[in-house]
């Protein structure tokens, strides 16, 4: 008669297991679902956005890419601060391609690194 309580608790304990793997599955299939949402338009087409000034593309890549250690402002953060105007293109695109320091390189590259050099060279003007 000892062992009988026992039972009880042992199911509820199987089941709940059971019930957690099953929502992780769920969930990462959810997840995968909303990622894949996040990339296409409504009508299932991947959705590229067109830039008609490389100002606009460099302002929309570096907010993407670089604000979130370069500052919203180019004020800094983690990363040095690009406000100051002691950058030239040429040294921007370097920086960008070869990533000195902690910085990783080729984060962006041709086109894109070229609109983010113009970007931050319109703003501190």
């Amino acid at each position: 008669m000892r062992g009988k309580p026992l039972y009880p608790f042992l199911v509820t304990a199987f089941l709940g297991i059971l019930l957690m793997i099953a929502l992780s599955f769920v969930g990462n299939v959810q997840q995968a679902e909303i990622a894949q949402e996040g990339e296409e338009g409504e009508n299932g087409e991947a959705e590229e956005q067109e830039f008609d000034d490389p100002i606009e593309l460099g302002e929309h890549v570096y907010e993407q890419n670089c604000l979130s250690c370069h500052g919203g402002d180019l004020e800094g953060g983690s990363g040095p601060a690009l406000n100051d105007g002691s950058y030239d293109q040429e040294a921007i695109l370097t920086a960008i391609e070869e990533g000195p320091g902690s910085m990783p390189g080729g984060l962006v590259s041709g086109e894109e690194a070229e609109a983010v050099a113009e970007y931050i060279l319109n703003e501190n003007e």
